[in-house]
């Protein structure tokens, strides 16, 4: 038996978890705040910026300063600034303002919280139920994932050519913001949003305001039980089959894929592990999320994804990871 102790190591990595949330916290009050939109026209100091927010500056400061330190706010003298990705993104008047996802935010992480108590009870401790939410309650989550949606279809149109395309169908498309932001960028483009009863009432509120409402329809159907009227070129799905358990999945793509016309495309968008599953690391972590709020619902494996499309009649099946960890999965319907 040696008599060299064992080394201890350090509990560094302890002590860097406990510290790791709070820029993720100052970050959602930034947006809670509306604070980035005001910095847009030009830096402000801590008093300006307080006035434009109507409250007091004693507790706003140390908020500014945990901004700096987080890096979305850079400090010239004793004015306040954004940084481009503030300027970008959380300035209100932005086309690409994603500082809207803070309802949704807020939501997430209060339910990741209840993490233990759903896995000692086996029941989501703050389970989402489209069917049966109220209509308040679905349109603040609506309007959390509305910036992500809009994000979404701009990664699309980046990615993928859109230009031969002429029927769209964003299943399972809550706000509608996949389906508004590429019909507003294709022009000849008719989309159609999907999804259950209960939400599209508020789905028709989205298109309104978009220029390009003449040219989308919203229907109400469940896709996982009925079929989807009309025949279209390409589908996507946005963070849709996530919220499924594996059987309804299934029945999910199938439904979708009797919807389009031979050679069509399918495009699915959203929280997928490799066959690992310890990667992405983000996406990994996101199914805290999942476990809380879904009866069975969790970030699926790109295994069971191809399965789930080669069964539904898929074919060429490609996974594309993005920056921020999420997946887009396309494939094409077999003739």
């Amino acid at each position: 038996m040696t008599s060299e102790k064992k080394r201890v190591p350090p509990p560094t990595l302890i002590f860097e978890l406990t510290s790791v949330v709070y820029p993720a916290f100052a970050f959602l009050a930034g947006c809670q705040l509306d604070l980035f939109s005001p910095l847009g026209d030009g830096p402000l100091t801590a008093d300006q910026i307080a006035d434009a927010l109507g409250v007091g500056v004693t507790k706003l400061r140390p908020l500014l300063y945990a901004l700096v330190a987080s890096g979305l706010l850079v400090l010239e003298g004793d004015r306040f600034a954004n940084t481009d990705v503030a300027t970008h993104y959380l300035v209100r008047s932005s086309p690409r303002y994603l500082g809207g996802m803070h309802e949704l935010l807020s939501e997430m992480w209060e339910a990741v919280s209840q993490t233990s108590a759903s896995i000692r009870s086996g029941i989501p401790k703050a389970k989402h139920d489209y069917a049966e939410a109220s209509e308040e309650d679905l349109a603040q989550i609506l309007r959390g994932l509305h910036p992500g949606t809009i994000a979404a279809a701009f990664a699309m149109l980046k990615r993928y050519d859109f230009s031969s395309f002429q029927a769209l169908l964003d299943a399972g498309g809550g706000s509608g913001g996949v389906a508004i932001t590429i019909a507003e960028n294709c022009p000849q483009i008719e989309a159609t949003i999907v999804d259950l009863p209960p939400v599209t009432p508020i789905t028709r509120r989205f298109v309104e305001r978009s220029p390009a409402a003449s040219r989308i329809r919203v229907a109400s159907a469940d896709l996982v039980r009925e079929t989807v009227e009309g025949i279209y070129d390409v589908a996507i799905l946005r963070a849709f089959i996530q919220v499924l358990g594996p059987e309804e999945a299934r029945q999910a793509l199938k439904r979708v894929s009797q919807a389009l016309s031979p050679g069509g495309y399918i495009y699915i968008l959203g929280a997928v592990l490799d066959d690992s599953r310890i990667s992405p690391p983000g996406t990994v972590s996101f199914n805290l999320v999942f476990l809380n709020v879904y009866d069975a619902g969790e970030a699926y494996t790109e295994k069971e994804y191809r399965r789930w499309l080669e069964e539904a009649g898929f074919g060429h099946i490609e996974r594309v990871t993005l920056p921020d960890g999420n997946s887009i999965i396309a494939a094409q319907k077999q003739g």
